[in-house]
């Protein structure tokens, strides 16, 4: 239940000024601030402030984050490169590494770029959205902490391994894949716990295998789509973690109840430059066919309008931009206790 709304500037204000207090340079600051709001206003919690913020201040206060690393290309080979993130925090690393990709894919047509040693990004698709600002294809995916067992095992042996793809559109818009490799996002059954919500049945089971919709209960992830979520996540495992040296699988250091322990994380970015196959204009006037074709299509009774990947998200935002965002009284308290324990002005609810 909403019992206040929050506008965008102010909860970035509130974020940033929590993470300059806890010794993290402001211009750092800035940038995971910014990426923990645009969560939020985009309608996930889950990779926002609701969930986010009091974890990435403990841990940079418990050094388990560096706030102020020294990112260095460790590798550059045509049009692929490897990063050291240097136990920075995620959302640093993740946009240096898009800014090369994007700077490879300038001098090649594509860049892909693996990273190693770094932290929880946030939302995959801020960085795979950097890519649409040049007229390029943004991918984006990352390791977790393991929350999914092998199929037909017990073991939580791999993360919930996001895939986002990003390709920017003509006047209907762009469309923004982004999605978990589980049925849902870890963060989702935490936001769920945090709002003393239920889960709907078949995100996950509790530690004796059964269905549960109790978001405490939940011992594992299912994956999305059986054989196929599975095969995904392995695969999302090799191109984050594997190619890139990073910490695989349960080597992957904790993020919540260990805030000095690095994650040593890995992601991979890669970006496509829509002018070398072709003309760009053209590529955008078939992506608004594209999109017009899908919604022509006949609806089920229930169903007002068919949307495409990312719509749910920009409508969201839009609207969030205009009314505030919504919090729950849950999610207000611990943003006061937050405030609080920084010594910062507390947000102002609306």
């Amino acid at each position: 239940m909403t019992t206040g709304r929050v506008f965008e500037a102010e909860l970035l204000r509130f974020t940033q000024e929590v993470f300059t207090a806890v010794g993290v340079p402001p211009e750092h600051a800035a940038t995971v601030a910014e990426n923990l709001v645009q969560g939020e206003v985009h309608g996930m919690g889950s990779h926002g402030v609701s969930r986010l913020l009091e974890v990435y201040a403990e841990r940079f206060e418990g050094g388990g984050v560096n706030p102020n690393p020294q990112i260095e290309v460790v590798q550059r080979d045509r049009g692929c490169a490897l990063i050291d993130g240097d136990n920075g925090p995620g959302a640093v690393v993740g946009r240096a590494a898009m800014e090369l990709a994007i700077e490879l894919a300038r001098e090649y047509g594509s860049g892909w770029v693996g990273v190693r040693n770094s932290n929880h990004y946030g939302a995959a698709f801020l960085f795979a959205r950097m890519a649409m600002a040049h007229d390029m294809i943004g991918f984006c995916t990352t390791n977790t902490v393991p929350q999914m067992a092998p199929l037909g095992g017990r073991d939580r042996l791999l993360g919930t391994n996001p895939l986002c793809v990003a390709v920017p559109g003509g006047e209907r818009g762009p469309i923004i894949l982004d999605m978990a490799t589980t049925q849902t996002a870890r963060g989702k059954v935490q936001v769920a716990a945090l709002e003393n919500k239920p889960i709907p049945l078949g995100w996950g089971v509790d530690k004796d295998d059964q269905p549960t919709t109790d978001p405490n209960q939940v011992a594992r992830l299912l994956p999305l789509g059986g054989a196929k979520g599975y095969g995904l996540a392995v695969v999302l495992e090799i191109l984050s973690a594997v190619l890139s040296g990073a910490m695989v699988g349960n080597q992957v250091g904790l993020m919540f109840n260990a805030p000095n322990t690095s994650q040593s994380l890995g992601h991979f970015v890669g970006a496509m430059d829509l002018s070398a196959f072709g003309d760009v204009s053209a590529f955008y006037q078939r992506m608004d066919d594209l999109i017009a074709y899908l919604k022509a299509s006949d609806r089920e009774s229930h169903v007002q309008e068919i949307l495409v990947p990312g719509e749910p998200e920009a409508r969201a935002a839009e609207a969030n931009r205009r009314q505030g965002i919504p919090f729950s009284e849950d999610i207000l308290r611990v943003m006061r206790r937050v405030a609080e324990r920084y010594d910062v002005t507390p947000l102002e609810v609306q």
